[in-house]
């Protein structure tokens, strides 16, 4: 049962990585971006990125800085979470492009440049399956730059004031360090969107809440107690595995229950079911306290498949670690002379 456990794990970490395409987007914040002189230089421009930001009321804007090649695509696309009938408009600006759309007075732009403005159209609610989470598109440019020079996007609004998502980019692929704190940039994105920190926490707080008290009441009913010390970061992981799948859970559930195209939700799915059965493979773990190599394998197999599916928060998978590389009792052996 423990290897095929372990097996299903693997299976299901393989199917989820092969459904991953080219929708996700690495998650960051832009803050005093106000003007042209402070605008938020995007780093890798043609990298896809996830801006989140907000305009406090009408008549202002937000300003991101690229540096573009000649052939390179200036591709941007504004998304809100929620129809409040805050309909931001987006302007690319650039040397050598053609001014199409009318620009408000309070949008700066660059002495020579032209903009090409979008305005912000509601269409459907569509479903980011990697948050998870529900969109709406209001507006996108999708353009290729002739000339290596510097560009602007601005999201403006003269009316009034709201959150927006800004992505920009489009060639998917992250550093080692993003991937790893995606998990808390998803927080908050969820807290963006103006859930309580609370809710969005909800799962994993219940999960360790209920977990403990569980695993001791089961101990000393059957005689396992008191735990070995080596128990608790192995159980400890298998909880914050569990936890932190039951949150993706919780968040499909909103996001799907919204969306008008649900379709993505598979790989969501298999996002929450990996940590969850990594959860439980970690728990049979800690309860077994085995100390082989394929236990310990296992359970650092556990910890690796936690952070590299958002798992866990990294002190689930961390936690894991420590159980795999916990010494093992050492027996000692006495003889009695006679």
């Amino acid at each position: 049962m423990k290897r095929i456990t372990a097996i299903l794990g693997v299976a299901l970490a393989m199917l989820a990585f092969s459904f991953c395409p080219a929708m996700a987007h690495s998650p960051t914040t832009a803050v005093d971006n106000q003007g042209l002189g402070s605008a938020e230089t995007v780093r890798e421009p043609t990298k896809s990125w996830a801006y989140y930001g907000e305009l406090h009321g009408g008549g202002e804007a937000r300003y991101f800085r690229l540096e573009l090649k000649a052939g390179e695509r200036l591709h941007a696309s504004v998304f809100l979470h929620s129809d409040t009938g805050f309909l931001p408009r987006i302007a690319a600006m650039g040397p050598g492009l053609a001014n199409e759309g009318p620009l408000p007075p309070f949008v700066e732009v660059p002495a020579g440049y032209g903009a090409l403005v979008v305005n912000g159209t509601l269409e459907g609610r569509g479903y980011e399956p990697f948050t998870p989470a529900s969109y709406y598109q209001i507006g996108k440019v999708d353009i290729k730059v002739n000339r290596t020079a510097t560009y602007y996007i601005a999201v403006f609004e003269p009316d009034r004031g709201g959150d927006f998502g800004l992505a920009i980019g489009y060639v998917e692929s992250f550093t080692a360090e993003e991937w790893l704190l995606i998990p808390f940039r998803v927080i908050d994105i969820h807290v963006w969107e103006g859930q309580p920190l609370g809710l969005v926490l909800a799962p994993l707080i219940v999960t360790l809440a209920a977990g403990l008290p569980a695993l001791v009441w089961w101990a000393r009913r059957n005689g396992k107690w008191p735990f070995p010390t080596r128990f608790w970061p192995g159980a400890l992981a298998g909880l914050f595995l569990l936890g932190t799948g039951a949150m993706t859970v919780l968040q499909m559930a909103l996001a799907l229950s919204v969306s008008e195209n649900p379709a993505g939700g598979v790989v969501t799915a298999m996002f929450a079911a990996v940590p969850i059965v990594v959860g439980i493979v970690a728990l049979r773990g800690a309860v077994s306290n085995e100390s082989g190599a394929w236990p310990r394998a296992r359970m650092a197999f556990a910890g690796a498949l936690g952070l590299l599916f958002w798992g866990g928060l990294i002190v689930g998978p961390a936690l894991a670690f420590v159980h795999a590389l916990w010494p093992a009792r050492k027996v000692v052996m006495t003889t009695q002379i006679k």
